[in-house]
């Protein structure tokens, strides 16, 4: 299964490089600077998500892979803004110096607009390509718009560090974490044409993916090796995180138990679920 998850990652990597024209020294520094944020090397395991998901729904991987791109471009711009001295003050990301501290906080800012720019401009484009049904396209402009709000106001929740059960943090979290994880399920099946049981049932496990893929963050952060994670550990200092609130064990039964609950989600589907299954496996497993 890991072959394939390399596979559609290779594909997603084209297909940014298609758009963002490689990592090359052409254009203005603002461009090089959002192809830098938009081509570092990623586990890119939200486009993933979103084409497992079009997979399930017998919707070629091909079709969904722009729309995967503008998933990621969205998924890029707010790590640039996570990485700021302002937010979470962090020098690496993806084993490389972090926008910022290569061409400066102006330009890392510019670049992450620039990125949210992009993302809305190839939408209309993307959704032709996946062929998503035209009475959709309004709806997912807003919800585009809606899930980069999440993501702000999860970040500033999460700056706030007022989290002081795990409920919190998980509210913290679905914002900041799985709000995109949603998104990029979400659009995969409506891609398909799915029923509203499918639909609901690919958002569920999106849902429980994300919060999974967070608190197993958490736990790398507690006890990983930052050449391994491509970005400093011990960065969560000073906030709440699962780890605090459980302990590292704790924080890992419960990574497991989400992972559990995404998969009991996929139960309509049988066998056709298979692969997303063995994507929350791999998510989970990180933190063993």
């Amino acid at each position: 299964m890991k072959q394939v998850f390399e596979s559609l990652r290779r594909a997603i990597d084209s297909e940014l490089r298609v758009l963002f024209g490689g990592d090359g020294p052409e254009g203005g520094r603002l461009a090089r600077a959002t192809r830098e944020a938009v081509l570092s090397p990623g586990k890119r395991v939200r486009p993933i998500l979103m084409l497992l998901v079009g997979r399930l729904l017998a919707v070629p991987p091909g079709r969904l892979l722009r729309l995967g791109t503008v998933v990621e471009m969205v998924h890029a711009a707010s790590l640039v803004l996570d990485d700021l001295p302002s937010m979470d003050d962090a020098d690496i990301r993806r084993g490389r110096p972090a926008l910022h501290r290569v061409h400066g906080e102006a330009v890392a800012i510019l670049a992450a607009f620039d990125l949210l720019s992009r993302a809305h401009g190839e939408l209309p484009g993307a959704l032709a390509l996946a062929k998503v049904a035209r009475r959709r396209w309004a709806l997912i402009q807003e919800e585009l718009a809606a899930v980069v709000g999440e993501l702000c106001r999860g970040q500033d929740l999460d700056l706030a560090g007022e989290a002081a059960s795990v409920e919190d943090l998980e509210e913290v979290h679905a914002a900041k974490t799985g709000a995109l994880f949603v998104l990029a399920a979400r659009w995969g099946a409506y891609a398909g044409n799915p029923s509203a049981a499918e639909q609901a049932a690919v958002e569920g496990f999106a849902r429980n993916l994300g919060l999974a893929f967070q608190v197993v963050d958490d736990v790398l952060d507690a006890t990983g090796d930052a050449g391994t994670m491509g970005k400093p550990t011990g960065q969560d200092e000073g906030r709440t995180t699962f780890v605090d609130l459980l302990g590292v064990e704790g924080a890992r039964r419960l990574a497991a138990e989400l992972g559990a609950t995404a998969v009991t989600e996929l139960e309509l589907f049988g066998e056709r679920g298979t692969e997303l299954r063995a994507l929350a496996g791999e998510v989970v497993a990180r933190a063993s």
